[in-house]
């Protein structure tokens, strides 16, 4: 919990760095994104509290609930009425002044029900990888009817390794490999920006003002940052010249102002979360817990990794937070929701184990 809590007071002083100039220009408020995402990490820090405190039992009999609800909403964004449209993408469900992204309820909604599917019925057999199989599925035909590229990535790695870990063979496993090898070019053919993006990944400076900008523009803060960085606040990128600065991109304006220290110490806590989650689950004894706090952490590390890939131009351009510390209520408070549920089934293994 500490931890976290670092970082989410971090992803505040680094958003009002990064957002502040931006915030001023198009809402007159500099403080605009900090005041929002100031009222989120209040909202995690309750549930997270409230949920470390619960029997992690509670996800026996909410896991089918709670994932027919993130498929309802999840088709609520595409009702005109209810969805919120944004750079021709519908993720968001808007209500009133609220907004959220049900796709960060979705992923781990999914992990809880396949973790409990798993417990019941072993994967050894093959049928009994289809259910785990067909929600995934479901759930990256919504997304990409959003479209969320980025975090249909992340549902399929994660459909794989809750697949892994739940002792699904390797034969099977291969089997499933090939669609989605082969479902790649298929996927880049169907939308033509995803082809001028991976071409703007291949080389950015072909288009040094369109597809390729933002990763340009990411080099540039990092590259400026050095070892040291350029200073707390003195970021020269975040004048609205990388796009997303407080959100997706967040990590360019930290490389930048703290430099390669700053950013590196943000990588390491980042992997002691994901090292502490992956004890947790380790210890456990009880098998669905044990799935559940695997299937929790793979989250965490999945789009933690990619986040970082993206803005240091590893992988294609895509939008993905980096959790706990970019702009966005929605990935704080179900990531706390989610670290929460880890720290309920660590007190379990320390009563059990009678420490």
């Amino acid at each position: 919990m500490a931890v976290v809590l670092f970082l989410g007071a971090f992803g505040l002083v680094m958003l009002y760095s990064a957002s502040n100039y931006t915030a001023s220009v198009r809402y007159d408020d500099a403080w605009y994104f900090v005041k929002r995402q100031g009222i989120a990490l209040a909202v995690a820090i309750v549930v997270m509290s409230v949920t470390s405190r619960l029997n992690p039992n509670w996800i026996r009999k909410a896991n089918l609930p709670l994932l027919a609800v993130s498929v309802v909403l999840m088709c609520l964004v595409f009702v005109p009425s209810l969805g919120v449209e944004s750079y021709g993408a519908k993720r968001w469900l808007g209500i009133g002044p609220l907004s959220m992204q049900p796709s960060e309820l979705a992923k781990f909604a999914f992990v809880w029900s396949a973790a409990w599917w798993i417990d019941r019925h072993p994967l050894a057999r093959w049928r009994n990888q289809l259910p785990v199989v067909g929600v995934g599925v479901l759930f990256c035909v919504l997304l990409l009817l959003e479209p969320n590229m980025s975090v249909t990535m992340i549902m399929v790695g994660l459909m794989l390794c809750m697949l892994l870990i739940g002792g699904a063979k390797g034969k099977h496993f291969a089997l499933y490999l090939v669609p989605v090898v082969a479902a790649v070019p298929v996927l880049i053919a169907m939308e033509p920006y995803r082809l001028q993006r991976l071409l703007a990944f291949v080389d950015p400076w072909a288009s040094p003002k369109g597809e390729g900008y933002q990763l340009i523009q990411s080099y540039y803060a990092l590259g400026s940052g050095g070892f040291f960085g350029v200073g707390l606040f003195n970021s020269r990128q975040k004048y609205m010249f990388l796009p997303f600065a407080e959100s997706d991109f967040i990590f360019s304006v930290v490389g930048e102002e703290l430099g390669f220290v700053g950013a590196a110490l943000l990588m390491a806590a980042m992997v002691y979360v994901v090292y502490l989650g992956y004890r947790i689950a380790s210890s456990c004894s009880d098998r669905l817990h044990a799935l559940g706090a695997y299937g929790v952490t793979t989250v965490i590390a999945l789009q933690s990794l990619l986040n970082v890939a993206v803005v240091t131009g590893c992988v294609p351009p895509t939008g993905v937070p980096l959790p706990f510390v970019s702009y966005g209520g929605s990935s704080l408070v179900c990531f706390s929701l989610a670290v929460g549920y880890l720290l309920s089934v660590d007190r379990i293994n320390r009563r059990t184990l009678g420490v």
